[in-house]
């Protein structure tokens, strides 16, 4: 009898380590809105391409990568930004947001010095290509800031918001997963980068 209990409970136990361990997948959350080229926009994010880059032993730069689709338009067909963070950062919600200033130079943001954010890199496509660059329809904003909420060692939240000298605004928000917790097979989490650009 108890042979046949326990022989009965092994795939039942192993069924629930499995869908423990594994668990939903966690998918990007976030969105665009505002003004931008004098259009009222509420852009999703792109679920597929957002992600936060990181290897679990904190030796690949940690990057987010975050896109969102310009929903309605021709002339643009993907909207967002990559930035590269401290090596292995974290931060807790508990300890309260960090904003960092993102400073207008020549044609692209620069991250104020002392900060986590290393580098900021806004990237575009559309009809004229393409790349790292702000869409010419609204050019680069007058002001930029960019807010860590939280990150762990499967996601980052926060948001970052452009204002331009016409009065537009945009605020983009973003919750993201490493690779490995958005089921992409990763595993690792550290999204193929294996070049050493310090």
């Amino acid at each position: 009898m108890n042979e046949r209990i326990r022989c009965a409970a092994v795939p039942g136990v192993a069924l629930l380590l499995f869908t423990t361990a594994c668990g939903d997948d966690r998918v990007a959350t976030g969105e665009c809105r505002g003004t931008h080229a004098g259009e009222s926009v509420d852009w999703p994010i792109d679920g597929v391409y957002s992600r936060l880059e990181r290897d679990r032993f904190g030796l690949l730069p940690t990057e987010l990568k975050i896109n969102y689709v310009p929903a309605g338009l021709d002339t643009l067909i993907a909207f967002g930004a990559d930035a590269e963070l401290t090596r292995g950062m974290s931060l807790e919600r508990s300890s309260g947001p960090v904003t960092v200033q993102l400073l207008v130079q020549e044609d692209r943001l620069v991250p104020e010095g002392g900060t986590p954010v290393k580098w900021w890199r806004a990237t575009r496509s559309g009809a004229g290509g393409s790349g790292p660059g702000f869409p010419l329809a609204s050019g680069v904003p007058d002001s930029a800031t960019l807010t860590l909420v939280e990150i762990d060692s499967d996601f980052a939240e926060g948001h970052f918001v452009y204002r331009y000298a016409s009065g537009d605004e945009l605020t983009c928000t973003f919750n993201i997963p490493t690779p490995a917790a958005a089921g992409d097979g990763g595993g690792a989490g550290g999204g193929g980068d294996d070049d050493d650009d310090d």
